[in-house]
């Protein structure tokens, strides 16, 4: 599977903001393992792994903990990359959602904020998380939010407010630059990570609205979308998506389909030329999701074949066995077995 990357166009910004403070980022760069050559073009694709490194080194190097958070919100609009201006010409913020949702591509491979209306009135705009926050990637989220708070208030005017943000992590010792940098109440340790704000924003006609030069760069948009999906195999984008939970393990082909925005049928067509198909890939990810789940005894197996989208644990366990050679209840078995330490009669046989 590949790894998930960052724009240059959204790295960029962030060691000019270090830069514009007085330090030398060089150091911080070549310390992450990234070329500089990757970083003149802001459409090239850095690994995230590279980019938590290189934030960790800015952080150090300014000694600014909140460094997501003031990079973030000193972004000019004209600093983002094509799918921004896109954004910054539609005519109602639900429009702009829309298209952030489906070509958030250009931005980050990971999971996209998605929004709900409420039933009391609001909208909830929620970012993904597939698996707990670490320390290092809290940069790169921090920034992400910083950035998504503050285009909002860029396109629908400095009158435009959150209601809330909720966090799903503890307060860290910066905390008070959330509320300062978001202009938001700010709310840790909740399960989720979203924002929440009126839903009359959702259609009020946005001031810098351009129908014509959206058109335009509509266009552009799509077809650099394309370009960056191109380069990976879409049964590997496939299963990128089901471990960022945007896709269930009982999807249909015409719900998968959609999400890449393609018909059934050429979605069919792409995973046989890559000698697979969608039932295989959902297949296998199902068993992968029963193993780790196995792990431990917390969770009965005929509740992990339910969680998995299977009909029972006879299903589970015909398919397990044929695919892993054993039973759930024997992989379980074995599992833990060989995570017990030894005893100290073994030791001393040993």
């Amino acid at each position: 599977m590949t790894s998930d990357c960052i724009s240059v166009s959204l790295i960029n910004p962030v060691i000019s903001h270090v830069k514009s403070l007085g330090f030398d980022t060089a150091p911080a760069v070549l310390e992450a393992g990234i070329k500089p050559d990757l970083l003149l073009d802001p459409d090239n694709r850095i690994p995230v792994t590279q980019v938590d490194a290189l934030y960790q080194g800015l952080v150090s190097v300014s000694g600014k903990s909140d460094l997501g958070l003031s990079a973030g919100a000193s972004l000019e609009a004209r600093s983002y990359n094509l799918l921004q201006h896109l954004l910054l010409c539609c005519t109602t913020l639900g429009e702009a959602l829309l298209y952030l949702n489906r070509y958030y591509v250009l931005f980050s491979d990971e999971a996209p904020p998605t929004f709900s209306r409420q039933g009391d009135g609001s909208v909830k705009f929620s970012f993904p998380i597939s698996q707990a926050l670490h320390e290092q990637q809290r940069i790169r989220f921090d920034l992400v939010l910083s950035i998504t708070c503050n285009w909002l208030r860029q396109v629908c005017g400095r009158e435009f407010k959150l209601s809330q943000l909720y966090l799903p992590f503890s307060a860290p010792s910066y905390k008070t630059s959330y509320e300062r940098w978001l202009h938001t109440p700010v709310q840790f340790n909740c399960q989720e990570v979203s924002a929440v704000f009126p839903a009359f924003w959702l259609d009020k006609q946005l001031h810098q609205a351009n129908p014509h030069i959206m058109n335009i760069i509509k266009t552009e948009v799509k077809n650099l979308a394309e370009k960056i999906n191109n380069r990976a195999l879409l049964s590997d984008r496939i299963r990128q998506a089901i471990v960022q939970n945007r896709i269930e393990f009982s999807a249909t082909q015409k719900e998968v389909a959609e999400l890449f925005h393609i018909s059934s049928r050429t979605l069919n067509r792409h995973l046989q030329q890559e000698g697979t198909s969608l039932k295989s890939i959902l297949t296998h990810s199902r068993i992968e999701e029963a193993k780790s789940l196995l792990m431990d005894n917390k969770q009965s197996i005929e509740q992990i074949a339910m969680k998995i989208g299977f009909s029972g644990r006879r299903t589970l366990d015909r398919i397990f066995i044929k695919y892993v050679g054993m039973s759930p209840a024997q992989y379980r078995n074995n599992r833990i077995h060989q995570a017990e330490p030894e005893s100290e009669s073994d030791s001393e046989v040993a």
